[in-house]
């Protein structure tokens, strides 16, 4: 299969900085000219505690941030013990939580309806990043490492699942959890503590069981909407955040097998081509144009299943790449 429409003019034209560093990172490019320009950008957005601005405040720092922008210098080669990644980690780690977890800068206004995030509560996706900072940082036997995994593990319902924020105590007894938050942990915990891990186990049964709900959607056209029932197409987050749940989520899920060798990958992913819009862009639900950032993760979802080839690709990021 191919792509109807190159999505590069809109990743290079409308995307910020991080975006274009995790698109040329991916397609093995973080030494191009436009690469360092981007990195040095970055660099200079760091603060001296080593911190990174929050998209919701420029003002002051965000966690998201921190650990997402430390993550992607690890991917583009800058060294764990260098100042920029080690002083991201080091200020991450002095915000953790007494429950092991991490939530967002309580100085930041949430926006109404943001489900995902909470400036009190940790927040299961966040610390899932950490956790892989923590360990592409050579901090791996830094108590907050294990602090983290021993709170991950005990915020996981009866059901396998986890939530994306920490809500003990009112959760019904069907609930199963945010179904990309599940995924990102279920397949960390299975990277590091192998198959017969019971957390792991309970968690790739849900997964297989939302893998199967989403196939079945995308087969009949559409999914129901869980807050008000209302039927809505699928559409770029439906289709990749069981496989992928941010840029430079490490590919854990198709290492495990859950490519186009699945059909229900394939489903989802003949379905993610399909809905690629004229500007080259995918647009997620809660959206109204194409968003730069979910169109680099579905390039990258397409490629990683194998339903497209990296190598088709490259010449049309190489012309951007400088």
């Amino acid at each position: 299969m191919e792509l109807t429409y190159d999505p590069f003019p809109l990743i290079f034209t409308r995307g910020d900085d991080a975006t274009k560093l995790a698109c040329l990172a991916f397609f093995g490019l973080p030494d191009a000219p436009l690469a360092h320009a981007c990195l040095l950008r970055l660099i200079k957005q760091q603060r001296h505690d080593g911190a990174f601005p929050s998209q919701l405040d420029p003002d002051t720092w965000g966690t998201r941030e921190t650990a997402r922008h430390a993550l992607l210098m690890r991917k583009l080669g800058l060294p764990p013990d260098g100042v920029n990644v080690h002083t991201a980690a080091q200020f991450i780690v002095q915000h953790q939580n007494a429950d092991g977890g991490w939530c967002e800068n309580p100085a930041l206004e949430i926006p109404p309806g943001s489900f995902a995030l909470s400036n009190e509560r940790s927040m299961t996706w966040i610390t899932a990043d950490v956790v892989d900072l923590l360990r592409q940082a050579g901090m791996a036997d830094h108590p907050a490492h294990d602090a983290a995994l021993a709170w991950l593990r005990e915020m996981q319902n009866p059901r396998g699942g986890w939530p994306s924020v920490a809500r003990p105590g009112d959760e019904r007894p069907d609930d199963t959890g945010d179904p990309d938050a599940s995924a990102q942990i279920t397949f960390l915990f299975g990277e590091l503590y192998g198959e017969d891990d019971p957390t792991y186990r309970k968690g790739r049964a849900l997964f297989e069981a939302n893998l199967d709900a989403c196939a079945h959607d995308v087969a009949r056209g559409y999914r129901v909407r869980a807050c008000d029932g209302e039927r809505e197409p699928p559409e770029v987050y439906h289709l990749t955040h069981l496989l992928l749940a941010w840029e430079l989520d490490p590919p854990r899920r198709f290492q495990r097998g859950y490519d186009v060798t699945d059909p229900r990958v394939r489903k989802l992913m003949e379905a993610l081509i399909g809905v690629q819009r004229p500007d080259g862009g995918w647009c997620p639900f809660w959206a109204e144009e194409s968003s730069p950032r979910y169109t680099v993760l579905a390039v990258k979802a397409l490629i990683l299943s194998g339903i497209l080839r990296r190598e088709d690709l490259q010449a049309g990021v190489k012309t951007h790449a400088g």
